[in-house]
């Protein structure tokens, strides 16, 4: 079975002003993954994040849904999720999208 990559992407609740981020949005991710890649997982327990933004050393407190899906380990596939990170920065008006992927193994 090819190498595949478990990409987590973290979806804020908020957006940076602090005003709630629309349902609709969070349909709109899940369902452009599962038509992509053909399922997902969704954790909608609330993962709570902190950081700090490089320029203007702000603290930003974030809960988040995460939203979990395995792909083959190819270069269009990394691209994608590449690309899909600005366009959740830009749908969700972010300064960052946290995204990160692991390799797994399929049993």
């Amino acid at each position: 079975m090819p190498p595949k990559l478990r990409y987590e992407v973290y979806i804020p609740t908020l957006y940076n002003d602090r005003t709630p981020i629309e349902l609709n949005k969070y349909r709109l991710i899940k369902n452009k993954l599962q038509e992509k890649f053909g399922g997902i997982s969704v954790h909608p327990a609330s993962v709570q994040g902190t950081w700090i933004e490089p320029i203007s050393k702000q603290i930003f407190c974030d809960n988040c849904f995460r939203y979990e899906i395995v792909v083959e380990k190819t270069p269009e596939n990394e691209e994608f999720f590449e690309k899909f990170k600005e366009e959740l920065k830009q749908l969700l008006s972010q300064h960052e999208i946290f995204m990160i992927s692991t390799e797994v193994n399929w049993i």
